[in-house]
């Protein structure tokens, strides 16, 4: 798990000085931790009409992107 990750004083280095995290899901917890833990967040929702969509009306094999929103928190250094 990622939030056990944001504990870098046990070697030695800091976040986000030493070390950069981003995590994946945007789990309850990593908006919790100390710093903060910067998520890409995953519209669980859309994902799902998104994968059942096709099976309902089959429209080829093209590619499907979906946007998946950045949320920063501290785990990221400035830029």
């Amino acid at each position: 798990m990622p939030a056990s990750a944001c504990r870098p004083q046990r070697a030695g280095l800091s976040v986000p000085g030493d070390v950069a995290l981003v995590s994946f899901d945007d789990d309850e917890i990593s908006s919790y931790l100390r710093r903060g833990l910067t998520t890409i967040g995953l519209p669980h929702e859309q994902t799902g009409r998104m994968a059942v969509d096709p099976l309902l009306v089959p429209q080829g094999r093209a590619p499907i992107l979906m946007p998946m929103p950045l949320i920063m928190r501290g785990s990221l250094p400035s830029v």
